[in-house]
């Protein structure tokens, strides 16, 4: 049987944190484990030998190690067939994998977005992982990318790369409504008949286009005592977070927050709500946009380009011209206007995932 390794700064584990990125290498291992490889992944959130790295087992076990060098005294690179990097990793021990004579594991990198483009838009990118970044691409054999939208930005970015790239979509999994969790979640948020819920998932930072909403929806929700606005996302930039806290403190029986709740339970966050709102400044694909139009949410969207999917069936506003209030404002007053576009998406989203193949893109990756 032949061995992968996956490696991944996160994956949902237990009842930390994890984003789309992590999502993503579940998704790929489970595809992996049904084509019949023997599938491992190394989790490190810090990319220092000396740091500890978790390895979760084909049998769904989880061993902690105390170093990278514990982990390759028991696993040599060598022993795996492929290695496959999902966003910024070990570029240095991947140089001395290429530098060896005889077998060597092929090295796939999968990335999730282009970190120069982020810098390029003003965004505070780390230059470690923007050079790592760029560094991986050389390294690797193989390159995915998550969206055609992302695989035009490559081209234009590292065109000398363009031949080693594959586009492999990313992936929903959905969970069922829970009739019975989401009455609990409605009586201790206090949601009654005539409510307009609204959902934000993302991480609290201005990539993320927090801050938009952050400023706008004080008076909104003073406006309309009906709105419940509900925020489920990790914390990054301090001033914001204040922010989010005072809205709190001021509106408690109408905003809420939330750091992190579980894939399960979030699909009951979003069957409940009535609009999703993605205020990004900067997406390559949106794994929760995706979930929440599947969940018949009207969504309200930063007008991106990666979002043309949803160009006839979401309401759009343009963050430059600062008209995020009005569009929001119209779908809290219009509920027909929010049924119809809630429909419209579920089909954009159901189309999505009847032409997704994400067992039989990998199964052509590796076998090319």
């Amino acid at each position: 049987m032949k061995k992968i390794l996956l490696i991944s700064f996160e994956y949902p584990i237990g009842k930390a944190y994890c984003g789309g990125v992590g999502q993503i290498v579940e998704r790929s291992r489970k595809s992996l484990l049904g084509l019949g490889y023997e599938v491992y992944v190394l989790i490190s959130p810090e990319f220092s030998r000396k740091h500890p790295v978790e390895l979760f087992l084909p049998d769904d076990s989880l061993k902690v190690y105390r170093s990278l060098g514990a982990f390759l005294n028991e696993h040599d690179w060598s022993k795996f067939e492929f290695i496959i990097h999902h966003f910024v990793n070990w570029t240095c021990e991947l140089k001395k994998i290429k530098s060896r004579k005889g077998r060597r594991p092929k090295i796939i990198y999968h990335f999730h977005s282009i970190l120069r483009r982020e810098k390029d838009s003003g965004f505070r990118t780390l230059n470690h992982f923007l050079l790592r970044q760029e560094k991986m691409i050389g390294l690797a054999d193989k390159i995915v990318c998550p969206s055609l939208y992302e695989y035009d930005n490559f081209s234009r970015y590292f065109p000398l790369f363009i031949d080693k790239v594959s586009v492999i979509e990313n992936t929903i999994e959905s969970y069922p409504a829970d009739k019975r969790r989401i009455g609990e979640i409605k009586k201790r948020l206090g949601i009654i008949r005539g409510d307009v819920v609204s959902l934000y998932v993302g991480r609290l930072e201005r990539i993320k286009g927090a801050h938009i909403l952050l400023k706008e929806v004080p008076r909104i929700l003073a406006k309309y005592r009906h709105l419940k606005v509900v925020f489920i996302g990790k914390s990054l930039e301090k001033d914001l977070y204040l922010k989010l806290l005072r809205i709190c403190r001021k509106f408690p029986r109408q905003f809420f927050y939330m750091k992190y709740v579980d894939k399960n339970e979030l699909f009951q966050y979003y069957y409940l709500s009535n609009i999703y709102i993605n205020s990004s400044l900067s997406e390559s694909f949106s794994l929760s946009t995706h979930e929440s139009a599947l969940c018949n949410n009207a969504l309200l969207l930063n007008f991106l380009p990666v979002f043309e999917k949803f160009k006839n069936s979401a309401m759009f506003f343009n963050a430059k011209e600062g008209d995020f209030p009005a569009k929001y404002e119209r779908l809290i007053k219009c509920p027909s206007l929010r049924a119809e576009l809630s429909r419209k998406a579920k089909a954009v989203a159901n189309k999505f995932l009847s032409r997704n193949m994400l067992k039989k893109d990998l199964r052509r990756l590796l076998c090319d």
